[in-house]
């Protein structure tokens, strides 16, 4: 009879957790960090005929729904690697 006590109180696994890490996995992700006056400091991913303020430009223009500020000067692109891809063929055209 416990061992039907304990079946009745376990969690049920949530699937929508394993769908939404799979998604996760295929985002990349684009780190931006900021000096205090707003210029730039860093951003990843940059292909290398751009600067800093055109990429991060760039990714506005295109990917501005998937950014996300955080505090610290700091920002994330978290942009679905089919568009971040496309994103780069158009850079390199």
């Amino acid at each position: 009879m416990a061992k039907d006590n304990l079946a009745r109180v376990l969690p049920v696994e949530d699937t929508r957790s394993h769908i939404a890490a799979a998604a996760a996995m295929e985002e990349v992700l684009i780190h931006v960090r900021f000096f205090p006056n707003s210029a730039i400091n860093s951003i990843g991913e940059k292909p290398a005929g751009l600067t800093a303020d055109q990429w991060y430009e760039r990714l506005l223009e295109v990917a501005r729904p998937h950014y996300q500020t955080f505090a610290g000067g700091r920002g994330f692109f978290r942009i679905p690697r089919p568009c971040f891809e496309a994103i780069l063929k158009d850079v390199a055209a």
